[in-house]
Parts: C-alpha cells; sequence; structure tokens
C-alpha cells in the first residue's frame, strides 16, 4: 500500500490537469466535435466518413491524455512569464493555449463539411448541428443526412488536335478513373499527377499538373458523373513542347571557386555534350559522369532526373547538389542545357567521443572512441573511415569486484559504385551503388569471466531499387575468436561442456549474408506504414570448398578443419515486420513481428554462439533483462551469476512488440507497451532442460510483459526511459506458468519492475 500512497495524494493535482478549474468564469473550454452520419442504405462504412469529416473540424480542441489535458495545465500554471526562464520554457514549449468555445465558428465548419462531402460524391445532403454546454465546457454535434453518392460515369478524351492531346488520350488507357467506382475530387487530382508525371517522362518538362482540367458532367443520369479530358486555355508554348537534353555542364566546385575566377582551361570538354569544371582538381571526371544519367541529345525523362539527383548525393561528398535547366532551339528541336552544381564538403575529419556507459549487466564506466574520414581518397568519391574504441568498466551494485577492458580497431573502404569481377555492369534500375570493405579487431578482457579476440573481415555490396528498398549482398564475411585466459568459476561449465568446443570459439565463420529491407515511410508521409527486413545468413559452403581442393584432413574430433581449425556451417534467417497505424494526429499504434531460426548442419551440432538468437532488454521483451529469459521454459536460477547467461541463448525466436505512442508536447512523448515472445533449442540439450521445441507445448511458453514509457524527444535524438513489469514467465520455478501479479504489492513491485534507458525508440 505504501508504494500507491503517492499516486492517491496526487489524485487531486491530476484532476486539475483537465485545465477547467483555471478558466475565467465567462470563458468555455473548447472540447472538440463530433460527426454523426444518419446513413442511407446503400452507404458503407460510414465510420470512415465520419473520420474524414472530423479531419476539416477547426479549430483542433487542446490536446489530452485518458480525462488529463497535461499541456493546457502547464501553460495555464506558468502563468505570464517575465523572462526566459523556466516559466517561459514551460508556457510556451511544453505548454498549450486554451482553445475556447468562443474560438469555434459553427457555420464555417458546416461549409467545410459541405465541400468535403461534394468532393467525395455526396452531392445531396443536409447538415444540422447541436450545441452541449455545461459551466466550463461546450462541445458541438453535427449531424449529417446522406443520400446515395455520385459514381463515375464515361471518361471521354480530349477533342484537342496536336501531339501533346495525343499523348494524354493515349495515357488514358491505364487511367486510375474508372466507371462505377465512388466519385472522387482526390482521384481526379491522382489522375492529373500521374498523367503529368508520365509526359514528363517523355519529353515534357514544362508541362504542370495545373494544366489539365477534368470537367465533370452529372446529367449522364443514375447518378454517374461523366469525366471530359480538356487542356487549359492559353497554356504557355513550353507547356507543350516536349524539349531533348543538351548541352550538360558539371560545376564540381560550385561555391568554391567564384566564376570570375575560373578560365577556359578550368573546362574539361568530355564528349557527347558534357563539359566538366574543377578548377580546384578535387575530383576525377569518370566519378561524376558515372552518376549523371541525362544524356545530350535524348529526351528529357524525370525519372532519369531524379535518378542523377540521388546519385550525386548518395555520393556523400557533396554538401548541396542543384540541376538548372535552360531552354533553347536548335532548328526544330528544344533542347534543354543543364548545369549540374556540386557544393563539396570538407574531404577528412577528424572525431573524438568520451562516452559513459551503463549497462543492463551492471557494468559501468567510461570509453574513448577516435575517428577519422576521409569522403573522397583516391578523387572518386571513396570513402575511408578508421575508427579505435577503448572502454573500462567496472561491476556496480554487486557483492563481488569485477572489470573490462576492451579495445578496437576498425576501418572499413566504401567505392560509390559496384566492383565486379568478369567485367559484369549493373542496369539502370541500380540505385546508389556501393562496394564496402571492411575489417577490425577487437579485444576484450573481463577478469571474472575470460579474454577474447575477436577478428572480423567483410565484403558486400549495397544498392536500392527505388527510395523505399534496399538490399545488401556480402558473398564474404569472415568472423575469427581466439580464447584466451579464463576464470576459474567458467572454466568447468564451459571447457568441458559442448558449448565451447561446437559453439563458442573453436569455429571460424566464413559465409555470405543477405539482407533486403522495405520501408514505405520513404515514399512520403503517410498514416499506415510497413517496415520490412529479411537477413538471411549462409555459412561454411566457401570453407567446405577450400577444404576439399586443398585436401585438408579433420581435427582430433573429426571435424573438417582449414588450417587446423574447424569452420561452422549453418543456414539462418530472420524476418522483422513492422506495421505503423496513425490513430490521430499525436496518436500512433506500432507494431513488430520478429521470426527467426537457425539451423547448423554438415561440419556443425549447433549455431555458433555469437550467431544464436537472444531476447529480453530495452529493444525487445523489456520486462525481462537481456540474457535472463529463455530457452523455453529454462531456469538457470543461482547460476546465471557464475555462467553470465551463457545459456540463454536459442536456435528460434519468436517476438510479438504492440506499442501505443502519445505526443503530450512538441518535446515529451508517452507510451502503453506490451511485449511477448520467446527463444528454443531445436534439440535437447542436458544442460538446458526445458530449452527444447515442441510444437504443441510453445504457445504456453510465451513469456509477457508491459509497461510504460516516457521519452524526450528534441528531433535529432529520443531518449527513452521504459519501466515494465512481467505478466508471465515461462519458467519452471513454482511449477506454473503464470506467475501471480500483485500490481498493488510494494515488495512485488519493487521485485519485478524493470527499468530500461534507451536511445532511439524500441522499433
Amino acid at each position: 500500500m505504501t508504494v500507491w500512497l503517492p499516486l492517491l495524494l496526487m489524485l487531486p493535482l491530476i484532476g486539475g490537469c483537465t485545465g477547467l478549474r483555471l478558466l475565467e468564469e465567462d470563458q468555455q473550454l473548447y472540447t472538440g466535435s463530433q460527426v454523426h452520419i444518419d446513413k442511407a442504405d446503400d452507404i458503407r462504412e460510414p465510420r470512415n466518413i465520419e473520420a474524414e469529416l472530423s479531419r476539416v473540424l477547426r479549430p483542433r480542441p487542446n490536446s489530452s491524455f485518458l480525462f488529463m489535458r497535461p499541456r493546457l495545465w502547464m501553460y495555464q500554471v506558468a502563468g505570464e512569464p517575465t523572462g526566459r526562464g523556466l516559466r517561459y520554457w514551460m508556457r510556451e514549449r511544453l505548454g498549450e493555449e486554451p482553445v475556447l468555445f468562443d474560438q469555434v465558428s459553427v457555420e464555417r465548419n458546416l461549409r467545410l463539411i459541405d465541400n468535403r462531402l461534394y468532393n467525395m460524391g455526396y452531392f445531396e445532403h443536409s447538415l444540422n448541428y447541436e450545441v452541449s454546454r455545461d459551466r466550463r465546457s461546450a462541445s458541438v454535434d453535427y449531424f449529417v443526412d446522406l443520400a446515395p453518392p455520385y459514381r463515375f460515369g464515361r471518361l471521354h478524351p480530349s477533342e484537342e488536335d496536336g501531339m501533346l492531346p495525343e499523348r494524354i488520350n493515349a495515357l488514358l488507357d491505364n487511367s486510375l478513373i474508372r466507371t462505377g467506382d465512388l466519385y472522387s475530387l482526390e482521384m481526379l487530382r491522382q489522375e492529373r499527377r500521374r498523367i503529368d508525371n508520365a509526359l514528363k517522362r517523355q519529353g515534357y518538362y514544362f508541362f504542370h499538373p495545373d494544366l489539365l482540367l477534368f470537367r465533370a458532367d452529372s446529367a449522364a443520369g443514375n447518378r454517374h458523373v461523366d469525366i471530359y479530358v480538356t487542356i487549359k486555355e492559353n497554356i504557355p508554348p513550353q507547356g507543350r513542347r516536349q524539349y531533348r537534353i543538351g548541352n550538360i555542364y558539371i560545376e564540381a566546385d560550385y561555391m568554391v571557386a567564384p566564376d570570375g575566377n575560373r578560365s577556359a582551361a578550368d573546362t574539361l570538354y568530355l564528349g557527347d555534350g558534357l563539359y566538366f569544371i574543377d578548377s580546384q582538381q578535387q575530383f576525377s571526371p569518370q566519378a561524376i559522369t558515372r552518376a549523371i544519367y541525362l544524356h545530350s541529345g535524348s529526351i528529357y525523362n524525370v525519372e532519369d532526373h531524379d535518378r542523377t539527383l540521388n546519385h550525386l548525393l548518395g555520393l556523400g561528398t557533396f554538401r548541396f547538389v542543384n540541376l538548372r535547366f535552360a531552354e533553347r532551339q536548335r532548328e526544330d528541336d528544344y533542347l534543354l542545357d543543364i548545369r549540374v552544381l556540386l557544393s563539396p564538403t570538407r574531404p577528412k575529419s577528424l572525431s573524438a567521443e568520451l562516452r559513459g556507459v551503463t549497462k543492463s549487466n551492471h557494468f559501468a564506466g567510461p570509453g574513448l572512441v577516435l575517428g577519422f574520414s576521409n569522403l573522397n581518397l583516391f578523387k572518386g568519391a571513396e570513402a575511408l573511415d578508421l575508427s579505435m574504441n577503448a572502454a573500462y568498466e567496472v561491476l556496480v551494485g554487486r557483492q563481488r569486484s569485477a572489470s573490462l577492458r576492451e579495445f578496437g580497431l576498425d576501418g572499413g573502404l566504401t567505392y560509390p559504385r559496384f566492383i565486379l569481377p568478369f567485367g559484369w555492369h549493373t542496369g539502370r534500375q541500380v540505385l546508389s551503388p556501393k562496394t564496402r570493405v571492411s575489417a577490425g579487431v577487437n579485444f576484450l578482457h573481463r577478469t571474472d569471466a575470460f579474454s577474447l579476440t575477436t577478428l572480423r573481415l567483410q565484403f558486400g555490396y549495397t544498392w536500392n531499387r527505388r527510395r523505399s528498398t534496399q538490399y545488401r549482398v556480402s558473398p564474404l564475411v569472415f568472423n575469427s575468436f581466439i580464447l584466451g585466459n579464463m576464470t576459474e568459476p567458467l572454466e568447468d561449465e564451459v571447457v568441458g561442456g559442448r558449448l565451447l568446443r561446437e559453439g563458442l570459439f573453436e569455429q571460424f565463420i566464413l559465409g555470405g549474408q543477405y539482407s533486403f529491407i522495405y520501408n514505405s515511410r520513404l515514399e512520403g508521409v503517410h498514416g499506415r506504414d510497413w517496415y520490412l527486413r529479411w537477413d538471411l545468413d549462409l555459412s561454411g559452403n566457401l570453407a567446405y570448398l577450400i577444404h576439399s581442393l586443398s585436401g585438408a584432413g579433420t581435427d582430433d574430433r573429426g571435424n573438417y578443419a582449414v588450417f587446423g581449425q574447424p569452420f561452422a556451417q549453418f543456414a539462418r534467417s530472420e524476418v522483422d515486420l513492422r506495421y505503423y497505424y496513425e490513430l490521430t494526429e499525436g496518436q500512433l499504434l506500432a507494431s513488430r513481428l520478429i521470426l527467426g531460426a537457425g539451423f547448423p548442419y554438415a561440419n556443425s551440432d549447433m549455431l555458433p554462439f555469437v550467431k544464436q538468437f537472444v531476447i529480453g532488454g530495452s529493444n525487445s521483451i523489456r520486462a525481462f533483462h537481456p540474457r535472463t529469459l529463455g530457452p523455453g521454459i529454462y531456469d538457470q536460477g543461482e547460476e546465471e551469476v557464475t555462467t553470465f547467461g551463457i545459456h540463454r541463448t536459442g536456435d528460434l525466436k519468436l517476438e510479438i512488440n504492440l506499442e501505443y505512442r502519445l505526443a503530450i508536447t512538441g518535446l515529451l512523448k508517452a507510451a502503453l507497451f506490451v511485449d511477448a515472445g520467446n527463444i528454443w533449442r531445436l534439440e535437447e540439450d542436458e544442460q538446458v532442460p526445458g530449452g527444447e521445441f515442441r510444437s504443441g507445448e510453445f504457445i504456453m511458453q510465451i513469456a509477457m510483459g508491459a509497461g510504460t514509457g516516457l521519452r524526450i524527444d528534441p528531433g535529432f535524438f529520443v531518449l527513452r526511459f521504459d519501466f515494465a513489469f512481467p505478466l508471465a514467465t515461462p519458467s519452471t520455478a513454482n511449477g506454473r506458468y503464470f506467475d501471480t501479479v500483485r500490481l498493488f504489492d510494494g515488495r512485488w513491485l519493487r521485485e519485478n519492475i524493470v527499468f530500461n534507458l534507451g536511445i532511439g525508440y524500441p522499433f
């Protein structure tokens, strides 16, 4: 009861957060409006119509959370600030000015509803309203009586003569306007944009959607509207012309070398109407021209325009990229000369970052990261990055003492193109191609565990097909682990068990990786967005080929080995699917599903330790610390302290997350969430009893947790505070699956509440 006493004392304050008590005597707070549809028999989904009409109502009421209005309350209690101190920040940044009923124009809202209904095809309707008042607040209910909507009838092509009308009429074969569909002004706008985009792919650079008109005729009968396509009168001559590309002038030092400082010698003619200007001689011409998809003499195509901008920006060495077009006529052709204006950034930079780290395993301490980068190493926009990291951490809040020292070196070289063997080339559909080679070494020594040296080498490609999709292929991935001294508590557990021999350090990994990423948010602002990431990891086949060709033998345990060390063979795949649904402005429902599976074969009996799945933590099931959950119903108990969670890994993974996100202010956000999932082993392991996957039992082995969080989001990063507690623990400790949840028990809360501090959203 003592835990809940502060909450009981805060109830009067929470009640005051409604903002009503602090209003002046003659003021009424506007608490919002509702639209009610009196639907006809053939009107489907009236709730969608109500939601659409509600979006046009103005003004918006004060934001609320449950029955409270915290932003309004902050504005009121801050009072009139005398300077730019705390009260000013609380009132202007966190607060929200009261929206009073006097600011509501019912007649204007009726006109807005009428206009939106007409745009949706409901030409015949009646509107009414009712105001509800009490002493401190007021709201409005709008009542809409609808007749059946109108639908699209026939689509009539343009009757004008000329090349432009002919091309527009040809595009109508794939029109978005279909006979029988509900009439929609938005659909007509989308059709105009579609035709405009298609014309810009055919050379009509100066055409604009506003130059195309649709005339609607509702006299067709049977509640149908015929659509007549016309071209706007007095259209500018440029709008009717098809253009080809003229000369292309690439200025690689724009805003670095003023025009007055240039001479004719600064301009290099590359042939085919292509000119290159780089008075500073910073770039290789081929590196820039590879990113230019507009070619002299070809018909202007907006896709080539966009592809050129994306490739030039993707080089990463230019602060600004701009394409300027100038019209000129050559005999019967109309040409567009192009100036490609590139403003380079400083290629070389040094960075230093001092960190203070607090980890969920109770280690804390300082860290240092030093970095160097060169974004134009060989004058071809090749990016070199080097980094060195060091850290020292100590175990805090525990009866035993331990420390950790870590040191690492990493480097990578990225080419802004594909480096392919055998003279292979990529097609035009490949966007922002990159080839990357990276390597690294890391040494870690933990005084209560072991020392470990990790070697890493990777070679791969990254490219896009469009803005929302990305592909990553790494045909060569190499990892090797060298185990040093091990402390006595781990000696018997690890060295004597199959975990070390077959899974931890005695195998090296030589294989390839593939990833596909789709993010609909990158296509624009949407209310419903999808994110999909699929990772595929294959290892051992190349090593087996090397083993076979070299005629190497086996090690003392009968495993195939290269240079005396066995190699891992496995297939591992993971799918991360997310869906974001915007409920209203400032309210979002985010969900995630993760499915993962790994299968060892041939030379391996189990997945390498670094490839096994783990669960729990600030970006997973937040009611459980990392490596304290699973596999299955396995309960490590007191051994958790001495074995460091090395058995908390699995070959299979299932995770589901659901989170409601609410914007309290522009800076503060809140969340309510539920997480569920677990990991499992494919086979029974005597050291991990209850960890194997059983098809008839795994549903009852799903861990569950719930909680709430506060996020500080200034725009360039998100600082996240999440508090969670377990709803279900799939453990055999008490012989039951569902633990008794006692939210009103202070001792239970102290023992089970898990705090997570994170950077960024969990998903």
